[in-house]
């Protein structure tokens, strides 16, 4: 009997998609006053989904978690109709008057909707200024404030985060680079190339994997794994288990000119 080994897509993707089986009915929802952490509330028979989860990201499921606690995570709705006044609703499914707002454009295409959506993450650490010559000489306490931190852009279905650790783990120095600063690597064969074509499109992009449109971690693509940093796991865990860590994401719906704005940090 020969049983086929799963690829570290195809597993991570399963791995994702089982959080949803944990049962939610007695798991709170977070309040402005701060509830209890609904991770304690996870039955013991489940508890081996996030300790498989860890062993696979140790470095990076711990800090995901910890933005999502801070509420540093913001989904950004990209709509043709956006609406008045205060564009920010704690969780995906609280009352807001932006939903009254254009209620028939924003209702019109639901999945058109989805397909426009990237998250702003800000940074837990905040951003010490520079001294430089105009706060130089000052008084003592000029310049010494800290200033808020740098935000990043994540998008699921590219599969990108803005950030440099996402960078990283997308490029590994590995001992294959090793041969030259400008080696180039021959191109998949057809029929990885076609397989990898037929994992990301199925069911016309129905079936979401680990990864998105990216090819790393598909059979006969040379990338072992799936390049992940704390900003995109903490975004792919609210979108993916969002009965539990979906209220802790603000969403804002906004416009095509202030969706630029915020991408390009303005």
């Amino acid at each position: 009997m020969s049983s086929s080994v799963p690829t570290p897509r195809q597993f991570l993707t399963s791995l994702i998609e089982s959080l949803n089986s944990i049962p939610t009915s007695t798991t709170p929802q977070p309040s402005a006053a701060g509830a209890g952490n609904p991770l304690k509330l996870i039955p013991a028979a489940h508890r081996p989904l996030l300790t498989t989860l860890y062993a696979l990201y140790p470095l990076t499921l711990l800090p995901a978690l910890d933005l999502l606690d801070r509420r540093l995570a913001t989904r950004i709705v990209v709509s043709q109709y956006p609406p008045q006044g205060d564009t920010v609703a704690s969780g995906p499914s609280s009352s807001s008057p932006l939903v009254d707002h254009e209620e028939k454009g924003q209702q019109e295409q639901p999945q058109d909707r989805r397909q426009h959506t990237f998250f702003i993450v800000r940074s837990a650490q905040p951003q010490r200024p520079r001294r430089d010559a105009s706060t130089f000489g000052s008084g003592s306490g000029a310049g010494s404030s800290s200033a808020p931190g740098p935000r990043y852009v994540v998008r699921l279905s590219a599969w990108n985060c803005s950030c440099a650790a996402f960078a990283f783990a997308a490029f590994p120095r590995g001992e294959d680079r090793e041969i030259g600063p400008y080696a180039i690597n021959p191109p998949a064969s057809s029929s990885s190339s076609s397989r990898a074509k037929e994992e990301t499109d199925d069911d016309d992009g129905l079936n979401w994997q680990f990864g998105a449109l990216s090819f790393d971690g598909i059979e006969g693509s040379g990338i072992a794994g799936v390049p992940c940093c704390k900003h995109l796991l903490a975004c792919v865990l609210a979108e993916k288990w969002s009965a539990v860590l979906g209220g802790y994401v603000d969403e804002r719906i906004v416009g095509r000119e202030e969706a630029v704005g915020l991408v390009a940090g303005i």
